[in-house]
């Protein structure tokens, strides 16, 4: 049986051959470069269905894996779908669902990923009777073409790709941070990064050391992908929120708190001070809540970790 591997997208593309070198050392099986796209993608043969858990279990650096159902030489579009119209006879019954992964791997070729998807998706199909499932298909058929030939995979969606399940892109969107006078450089980068990498609302700053903000922007890539206020007053800039939660290390509240907060409005506001000051009385008494974090050390986490660390109860909270 031979199967399509492909790599993660943090292997080097230098790191190919290595990856395929060390698997054919260590399960002892034949491994080589894609010939259709040598960069991130293995041919591995393999034994039987039972070797594909000892691929993943050994390495990390596998994301998905394609059984081939037909490969060959030829690129015309009527003979991909022809070929894939055989090749799903038998792999894909009346009774399951099937999503077509198309990849046109040379942009030379006269057709598009998603011609290919349209036309093998329709005449699977018929073919098979089967319904389409983009989402949370049984099996999944995969038509790969380049200059060099082509590959069809058919492959049960449980073999495929390990079982990942992610926080949803927008699960953060109704959460902004809003920060009172930060003063250092390095606490608004870091914030920055942590409303970009977890996809917040927004990032309000309320009166920063200006240099430190510029300093910071530039320093850090992620500022052009955040939503990022800057204002004077705090009272204005925690206005039309649902929920303020103020975090503080002596705060009366904990993290159930929070949790309980967070769900009672559409827009919520965490709202943390400057690493020097911490949070004004003011901003103490604009709040819905303080929230102290963590154990009770009484100790004050740096402004970013801090923010991040409410967002991991927040999103433990809506997994349960």
């Amino acid at each position: 049986m031979e199967v399509l591997v492909t790599l993660n997208p943090d292997v080097s593309p230098e790191d190919t051959e290595r990856v395929a070198e060390a698997i054919s050392r260590e399960l002892g099986v034949r491994a080589r470069p894609d010939p259709l796209k040598p960069v991130r993608r293995l041919r591995v043969e393999l034994e039987g269905l039972e070797d594909l858990d000892e691929l993943r279990r050994r390495f990390p650096e596998v994301s998905r894996i394609i059984i081939i159902r037909d490969e060959g030489e030829s690129t015309g579009l009527e003979e991909l779908v022809a070929r894939a119209r055989e090749a799903v006879r038998g792999e894909v019954r009346e009774d399951e669902t099937f999503a077509v992964d198309a990849r046109r791997l040379d942009k030379t070729l006269p057709y598009s990923s998603q011609d290919i998807a349209r036309e093998v998706g329709d005449a699977v199909r018929k073919v098979t009777g089967a319904s389409v499932d983009l989402d949370n298909p049984d099996k999944y058929v995969d038509v790969h073409v380049s200059e060099d030939g082509y590959l069809i995979g058919v492959t049960p969606a449980t073999l495929r790709e390990p079982s990942r399940r992610w926080l949803p892109a927008d699960a953060f969107r109704h959460v902004y941070v809003c920060c009172e006078r930060p003063e250092l450089e390095y606490e608004i980068a870091d914030l920055i990064r942590v409303t970009a990498a977890l996809g917040l609302g927004g990032l309000i700053l309320v009166e920063p050391r200006e240099e430190s903000l510029e300093r910071a922007r530039e320093k850090v890539g992620a500022a052009s992908l955040v939503n990022l206020r800057v204002v004077d007053d705090l009272e204005e800039a925690v206005e039309g929120f649902d929920v303020v939660v103020g975090l503080h290390p002596t705060g009366p509240e904990g993290e159930s708190r929070l949790v309980q907060l967070a769900r009672s409005g559409d827009r919520v506001c965490l709202l943390v001070g400057s690493e020097r000051e911490g949070l004004s009385r003011r901003a103490k008494r604009l709040a819905d809540a303080l929230v102290h974090l963590g154990p009770t050390t009484a100790e004050p986490m740096r402004t970013a970790n801090a923010v991040a660390y409410a967002l991991g109860v927040l999103a433990g909270a809506a997994s349960d």
